[in-house]
């Protein structure tokens, strides 16, 4: 309030003595009422750049405070360990470190969580049912925790053990409460005779990158043949020509499917399916 005013009468002053120079046509006096005016308007110019910088500065800092806040909040660890055993909390992520007897582990987001070492939790693979312990769970698993007390584990695996988790995967009994891989499409198809046939199915990863950034999808999906035989039960659910045996296959292509593998064949070089599913969207 001072600066301006103090503005304003200085350019009254100046504006007097410019005037009172032209009346009584004294050069001296008008010069130093024009002197008086520029320096008024050569301070608000130079006043107004300095403003508009240390606005823009201002800004900057602003910006860089928020940005430090947020990142602190983001690295801040959330202790959901009470809200899991209530069921009352859903999170996935990638295990980024276990100490002092819990697990931490950030979401896709990059937050950060963190859950105590607790009786009641059941430690499972999420991709083969393999019951752990606290003391088996590695860093760089993938862990999902849902809403029954179960912390399921994912290995961060790839190529041929992978593969093989995916095939015990899909031969797990119902009474295994878990998702299972999913069965995208039938690729081809080598019929053999006597009801029987190899099928080549291009199946993926429980664990995508959906909910792991971290991973490539790629690497989490292959072409696997799997053998249809006599022993194989069929079940379909669709308009139009239905699969009831290894010859109608086929008839599958382009249709939802669910299949499962004869636990014992896991390891043969054509895993048998022991039912197979096919559905209409």
């Amino acid at each position: 309030m001072i600066l301006i005013n103090t503005t304003k009468i200085l350019i009254i002053i100046g504006a007097i003595l410019w005037i009172m120079g032209i009346l009584l046509k004294k050069k001296i006096v008008k010069n130093i009422g024009i002197a008086i005016l520029i320096f008024v308007i050569i301070f608000w110019v130079i006043f107004f750049i300095w403003a508009i910088e240390e606005e823009s500065i201002d800004e900057h800092e602003n910006q860089q405070e928020n940005e430090t806040i947020s990142q602190n909040n983001n690295n801040e660890i959330n202790d959901i360990t009470k809200q899991f055993l209530n069921s009352i909390i859903y999170k996935y992520g990638i295990i980024t470190k276990i100490e002092d007897n819990k697990i931490y582990f950030s979401d896709k987001d990059n937050n950060l969580y963190l859950i105590e070492n607790d009786e009641k939790i059941n430690y499972i693979d999420g991709r083969t049912g393999t019951n752990y312990s606290f003391n088996d769970i590695k860093e760089n698993w993938y862990i999902d925790l849902n809403n029954n007390q179960k912390c399921l584990l994912y290995k961060n695996i790839k190529g041929e053990e992978l593969k093989k988790e995916i095939l015990i995967n899909l031969s797990l009994p119902d009474d295994i409460d878990m998702v299972r891989a999913s069965v995208d499409e039938i690729k081809e198809v080598q019929q053999l005779g006597n009801n029987e046939a190899i099928v080549t199915f291009g199946i993926s990863d429980i664990v995508r990158s959906e909910y792991y950034p971290e991973i490539n999808d790629e690497e989490h999906s292959f072409d696997i043949k799997l053998k249809l035989t006599n022993d194989t039960q069929y079940n379909t659910n669709f308009n139009g020509n239905s699969t009831y045996n290894a010859s109608t296959i086929e008839n599958s292509k382009h249709l939802m499917l669910y299949l499962r593998i004869k636990s014992n064949t896991v390891e043969n070089e054509y895993p048998e399916i022991l039912e197979f599913d096919s559905y209409s969207n």
